[in-house]
């Protein structure tokens, strides 16, 4: 890659910037950039990784595709996070598939040079270790929240971290982008479960249902924060 290149990617992405920031010189250049389609698959289960990733823009899923066929989304990868970094680091292929699931760019560098720079740069290992503790952290909290948490209570949790923030003084509705069949997947639930909760806060005018949309207003986030208030004290 041209220098240019990574130097506007930088200035352009403080986080990248401080990940890059004692990269070697003479193995900046070997950087190469991709931009993905939605459905395009970065990783596949099972092979081994010749690159590393950095994702730079769009959202990614994590995915296994189990021995029945069926498939099990485990996670979504954002920009600043990383891929390949724990299958080269045990020389292991990959226990799960990594998916666009919109439009997006990543930082591939291959994995002999990858090997060379952690090698030489403890500042990024610092940050490597950190986003791994941050990884083994929420994959802990994630099951314990399937084993102890209805899904009423989890959808709930769900909805009220969109809205928490959300600033109704600027607009009245705030629109969830919501995939029944991904969250399902993601929750290892069925979709019918999922519509049976909806459809009930539907009735009770806690939410209003479009297609690929959940709407809420400033009266549907004082309602959901109750809701999960009053749950969160019987767990």
């Amino acid at each position: 890659m041209k220098d240019g290149i990574i130097d506007k990617l930088r200035q352009k992405h403080g986080w990248l910037n401080d990940m890059l920031a004692h990269m070697p010189a003479d193995l900046l250049g070997h950087w190469s950039t991709a931009n993905v389609q939605p459905h395009e698959m970065v990783c596949e289960q099972g092979r081994m990784a010749d690159y590393f990733y950095i994702v730079i823009e769009g959202e990614f899923k994590v995915q296994h595709t189990l021995d029945d066929g069926h498939l099990v989304i485990l996670a979504y990868l954002y920009p600043g996070e990383l891929i390949s970094d724990i299958e080269i680091a045990l020389d292991r292929p990959y226990v799960c598939s990594v998916v666009a699931s919109t439009k997006g760019s990543i930082l591939a560098l291959k994995t002999a040079i990858y090997s060379r720079w952690i090698e030489a740069d403890p500042h990024f290992v610092f940050i490597l270790n950190r986003q791994l503790s941050k990884k083994l952290y929420e994959a802990g909290q994630k099951s314990i929240d399937h084993m102890s948490m209805s899904l009423r209570h989890r959808l709930a949790r769900y909805l009220y971290k969109q809205l928490e923030h959300f600033d109704f003084n600027e607009h009245v509705a705030c629109m969830i982008a919501f995939s029944r069949e991904n969250i399902a997947l993601e929750w290892g639930v069925s979709v019918r479960s999922i519509n049976r909760v909806l459809k009930d806060l539907k009735d009770r005018r806690m939410i209003f249902v479009q297609k690929n949309q959940i709407i809420c207003n400033e009266w549907s986030r004082y309602l959901i924060e109750k809701e999960l208030q009053e749950l969160e004290s019987k767990s």
